[in-house]
């Protein structure tokens, strides 16, 4: 399989009701610049009744998306090529864990690499991504890390 967990930390604050308005209306953020690819998961997770994927082509649309409603959770492509990991651009990422919202920094994110050795790991871990799905990939392990997602926010919703 091309998807790797990380094991996860409990959130550090409860869930809270934007967190609960996220899981009612199911939405989730898909950040991937290939539209067909957006389009098909997007359309594949509503008839499959999995939730709302808003999809956002670059990380400067996902955060102004970020700042207009809550989701419960993030599949976020860091597609730069031959770059070193030096240039990785960490700043969605690093705005989502230091957001003000607790429902947005304690969301559950999953990134889409070409490759990921244990440098990359690393900074993904510090990061707390929880999934690390590496391409090439089927449309469904994206449906599959969605559908956790929202299960792991059910789950917490019924320990409140």
């Amino acid at each position: 399989m091309n998807s790797t967990r990380i094991p996860a930390s409990a959130p550090s604050v409860p869930m809270q009701t934007a967190a609960t308005k996220a899981f009612r209306s199911g939405a989730m953020l898909l950040v991937e610049k290939d539209a067909l690819l957006r389009r098909t998961v997007a359309l594949t997770a509503r008839t499959l009744g999995i939730g709302h994927i808003h999809e956002a082509a670059s990380q400067s649309a996902a955060i102004r998306m970020l700042g207009e409603r809550s989701y419960y959770g993030a599949v976020i492509a860091l597609d730069f090529g031959e770059r070193r990991y030096a240039q990785y651009d960490f700043g969605l990422l690093n705005e989502i864990r230091t957001s003000a919202d607790p429902a947005c920094r304690d969301m559950p994110v999953a990134v889409l690499v070409d490759h990921c050795d244990t440098v990359l790991l690393q900074e993904l871990r510090h990061r707390k991504v929880t999934r690390v799905i590496l391409k090439p990939f089927r449309a469904r392990t994206l449906l599959d890390t969605f559908s956790e997602f929202k299960e792991q926010l059910r789950q917490a919703s019924e320990l409140r």
